[in-house]
């Protein structure tokens, strides 16, 4: 359970993988409210229906809309214009990582990672002075 008067962020998954979508909502309760979907339209339609402070965006989410066109779409909504995007993704080529910032996600991880990985990347989000860039 969260503690009392602790900021959960509002937080948009979008992953098609079940076991995915449990283990990582898991690792991030403690900081994240999350609401789950499982492809690109209806990632699309919860933006539009509310105002999320934080995307994780799967690539990959099998048959029809990708992870890319999601964001691509979800970044023309009013209030999304800079919403922090996670590309989470098994995608780890040398320049990966730059095909998904310049579709318009913030920042990136790559699968498989930590529980403090993730911790630690959605807490730089939030305050950029925790970078060790």
């Amino acid at each position: 359970m969260a503690e009392t008067g602790k900021k959960l962020y509002e937080t948009l998954f979008v992953e098609d993988n079940q076991e995915n979508m449990e283990v990582i909502s898991y690792f991030v309760k403690d900081i994240c409210k999350v609401s789950s979907v499982t492809d690109g339209p209806s990632a699309i339609n919860a933006a539009k229906e509310k105002q999320f402070e934080l995307i994780l965006m799967d690539i990959n989410l099998g048959l029809g809309m990708n992870g890319m066109e999601a964001t691509r779409q979800i970044r023309k909504l009013p209030g999304y214009e800079t919403t922090p995007i996670v590309a989470v993704t098994a995608y780890a080529m040398v320049g990966d990582r730059e095909i998904f910032l310049n579709a318009g996600c913030t920042h990136y991880i790559s699968k498989p990672f930590t529980r403090g990985e993730l911790i630690s990347l959605i807490k730089t989000v939030f305050d950029p002075e925790t970078t060790s860039q």
